[in-house]
């Protein structure tokens, strides 16, 4: 039955954006004015999270976003086109008028329940009309767009098969391309992972873009698990992008061909899922609190959650573009200080449970380097035993291990932790409030006592150790104990709230509350032996280091040599390992990496590989290195200077797009000042990571993005979305920074050169991830332009540049520069380079 807005109480709309329409519903017209007496409801679409002019407007975009949780964006264009309404040729304002009506009928064919959660959440008047829809009939609904996931359960011929015949031209992957590209670099990586897993060594196996890396691991695992089916694979990577392109995309695909029957998971960390039970004591806290007004942030999370299969709030995009609603996902998220286990009601249907189910039983576990660690740090109690393991992005294990095993404090810990037991200003109720104690009235009163005293000593410590620690920026410590007598007072205090909770517990009936005050106590007892670590002076194999903002001052606590912990936990667990990347290698050698890993053959032989690329690099990209500039390593700002003005120059002579990368968000802005106000530029920090890609990659434009550390690694841009690479200085680890300089002076103490031996191999690595992110595809070529003239004056320039994919070339000055990337991007339009795609 078609939706009849009289039902609705609504006769029209008035549009409030570009222009002001007013729009009469039961026409489906605009109107120059209504009949007496009636109103009409005010409508708007503020997709950037910009404040409604009137409390009184209806927020289009809000419930856009409640009913749509799972779109990639929504943008009115997004939106608009779901429906199939076109505003070409008609104002933005007739769009949202009929995009009003399409929502409203979508919401009037959900389930009753839905609706009535999201009426209950919403601000008037969106919860008005959400109410009225309650009234209507509906009719049933199949689940949220894009979680609908076609299998093809066509089962792989039962034939033996080997890497050779999976890759080979006529075989099983092969049939599914139109165009199959045989890779001698993938061939001869396939064949060492095969054998690694086979005769159970240690592989080290670099392979650049184009290689197919992903593949020649995957194809032998599955191949091994269906030739051995008792054994079991973790994959793990470092970036979530990989991590669901690899469940998602890669593994399907395969399995369907090679291993049918085989059983495959995701797992992320548990904080990564939604925790029902705190959900509902999340909208039941905050609908008898202050903080009503935040619900309506955390209604994309409604219908997300009822048709989600998995939990993981990464499918969300409505509620991870919203910085607002972001902030509530610690309330929300499941962790295990507040998990109740076995006393949940929600444990039968706990997403992160079935998760954890889920990857238990699987042959193959797709998993974080974080969660690997962790896993390890408590003997494999979450993945279980496995035989063998695929490291992926495995550039990134010792950074990625020091900080997960790194112990932090801060004040802000303190007070959440104070908070989730009894938050001071009664916003919401914390564990206090909402358990039912059978008597001890003292002992809550004592645990509120507690908590009074530790929110006020940690203040103070915090506020006189920041007097002696007031500089911004990272610098090391030695014992915190010098530089407070408040801290011997916080641990004394964290002592005594540990044993006044553990007293409640004669006094509490209900097991949930119970099963949760256990979690609580193991929080305060970790927090309790991180102020004891940080109170004494660093052990040889730890660095204590402070962390300070305007908005952040964070205490903390690393390990140095990661190694020992490696070789005592993942190296007797698994009979074969394989460490892959794009960059592992330094100078041509993978003496860094086995000597930081610990891979020194005392448990598995070590055999390396570099996979050969299948790009002719010499054809695709030049390594420019201009002599005109200052010195990146003087004064600042006439290298900015300089620099904004080679930049504007080569974007003018090639209208093509660049990405310049950076050190230190000091100089980005440096340059950034002096660009030209008609350069289209984008930069880090103005927008959020995502937007600034997005709007990159945004085709029929010319842009250049200035980035720093996050934009080194991890981004691809393939095609004419980048040609021009920039990298302003060679990226050497910062000599001051706390750690590395913990860190170098360990190296040193051992016999080594901290420079040669640590910083200059850092930097290779991190240079040549940098430029890595130029040639990505068969269909990329482009330029890098290297702003740093240590490559040509110091004796490490040659090291540095043996590790580039082509050699670097200097160029006397920018009137050179010019005409080489002119000539350059002339050979390209012209056909005389041979790059496939083009």
């Amino acid at each position: 039955m078609p939706l009849q807005w009289g039902d609705l109480n609504l006769l029209a709309l008035r549009i409030r954006d570009d222009e002001e329409l007013l729009y009469d519903l039961e026409r489906g017209a605009p109107v120059a004015d209504l009949p007496d007496g009636a109103s009409a409801l005010d409508v708007a679409y503020r997709e950037d999270d910009t404040p409604l002019g009137s409390t009184g407007t209806f927020d289009l975009c809000l419930l856009a976003r409640a009913l749509f949780p799972t779109s990639r964006d929504h943008r009115l264009g997004t939106m608009c086109a779901r429906f199939g309404i076109s505003w070409v040729a008609r104002s933005r304002s007739f769009a949202i008028a009929e995009l009003f009506q399409a929502l409203i009928r979508e919401a009037s064919t959900l389930d009753k329940e839905l609706v009535a959660v999201l009426a209950r959440l919403f601000l008037p008047p969106i919860s008005d009309i959400l109410g009225r829809v309650l009234l209507l009939p509906s009719e049933p609904r199949g689940p949220l767009d894009g979680n609908d996931q076609q299998t093809d359960d066509t089962p792989a011929a039962d034939l033996p098969i080997t890497f050779d015949i999976a890759l080979s031209p006529n075989g099983p992957i092969a049939a599914e391309f139109e165009r199959f590209e045989v890779r001698d670099g993938q061939h001869d990586m396939a064949r060492a992972v095969t054998e690694a897993m086979e005769a159970g060594h240690a592989l080290l196996v670099e392979a650049g873009p184009g290689t197919g890396k992903t593949f020649a691991y995957l194809i032998p695992a599955l191949l091994h698990l269906r030739n051995a089916p008792a054994d079991r694979v973790i994959v793990s990577t470092r970036t979530r992008q990989l991590q669901e392109q690899l469940f998602l995309k890669d593994l399907p695909f395969l399995v369907k061909k090679l291993h049918p029957t085989l059983d495959v998971a995701l797992l992320k960390g548990r904080e990564n899922y939604l925790c029902k039970r705190k959900w509902h004591n999340f909208v039941a806290d905050l609908t008898e609190s202050l903080e009503q007004d935040q619900l309506q942030w955390v209604t994309p999370l409604v219908r997300w959650m009822m048709e989600t299969d998995t939990g993981d709030i990464e499918e969300n995009s409505a509620f991870l573009g919203n910085p607002r609603a972001r902030s509530l996902w610690s309330r929300l998220n499941d962790t295990a200080h507040h998990c109740t286990s076995a006393f949940c009601p929600f444990q039968e249907e706990c997403f992160s449970i079935l998760a954890r189910r889920r990857a238990r039983r699987a042959d193959l576990v797709v998993v974080n380097h974080s969660l690997l660690l962790a896993d390890l740090m408590v003997d494999g109690v979450v993945l279980g035993k496995y035989s063998h393991a695929i490291l992926d992005e495995a550039h990134t294990l010792e950074s990625v291990a020091r900080m997960a095993f790194t112990r932090a404090l801060s004040e802000w810990r303190i007070q959440h932790l104070a908070d989730d037991l009894s938050p001071t200003r009664r916003r919401r109720r914390g564990w206090l409030h909402r358990t039912p104690f059978s008597g001890g009235a003292e002992a809550v009163e004592r645990v509120q006592d507690l908590l009074t005293g530790l929110r006020r000593v940690s203040s103070e410590m915090f506020s006189e150790i920041g007097e002696q620690f007031e500089s911004e920026g990272r610098a090391s410590f030695g014992a915190l104990r010098d530089a407070s007598e408040q801290v011997d007072t916080l641990g004394q205090l964290l002592i005594q709230l540990e044993n006044s909770l553990d007293a409640l517990v004669e006094h509490i009936v209900d097991p949930e509350p119970l099963k949760e005050l256990e979690g609580i106590i193991r929080n305060v007892q970790e927090m309790s032996g991180t102020v004891r670590d940080l109170a004494e002076m660093p052990h040889e194999n730890a660095v204590h280091w402070y962390e300070r903002s305007p908005r952040r001052f964070e205490l903390n606590a690393t390990p140095l040599d990661i190694a020992p912990f490696l070789k005592r936990t993942l190296y007797p667990k698994v009979q074969g390992l394989v460490l892959t990347s794009a960059t592992l290698s330094v100078g041509g050698t993978f003496d860094y990496l086995r000597r930081t890993l610990g891979l020194n053959g005392e448990l598995h032989d070590v055999h390396c590989l570099t996979a050969q690329s299948p790009f002719d690099h010499r054809e695709r990209m030049r390594i420019l290195v201009p002599q005109d500039l200052p010195p990146v390593y003087g004064a600042l700002d006439p290298f900015a200077k300089h620099m904004a003005a080679m930049l504007a120059s080569v974007a003018k002579v090639s209208k093509r797009n660049g990405l310049v990368l950076f050190t230190s968000y000091a100089m980005m802005q440096a340059v950034r000042d002096h660009l030209p106000n008609d350069m289209n530029v984008l930069v880090q920090q103005e927008s959020s990571r995502t937007a600034l890609i997005e709007r990159f990659r945004e085709p029929h434009q010319t842009a250049w993005l200035l980035g720093t550390e996050s934009f080194w690694e991890g981004v691809d841009f393939p095609g004419s979305q980048l040609e021009i690479l920039v990298i302003a200085r060679l990226p050497f680890p910062v000599p001051t920074d706390p750690v590395f300089a913990a860190l170098a002076q360990k190296t040193e103490a051992a016999g080594n050169d901290g420079f040669r031996d640590l910083s200059l191999p850092l930097a290779a690595l991190k240079l040549r991830q940098g430029v890595g992110r130029l040639i990505r595809t068969t269909a990329d070529h482009g330029l890098v332009i290297l702003t740093d003239d240590r490559m040509l004056k110091r004796g490490y320039g040659r090291y540095v540049a043996a590790s580039l994919p082509v050699p670097i070339e200097p160029v006397a000055d920018g009137e050179a520069l010019r005409r080489h990337v002119a000539e350059w991007f002339s050979d390209v339009g012209g056909s005389k380079l041979r790059i496939p795609g083009n």
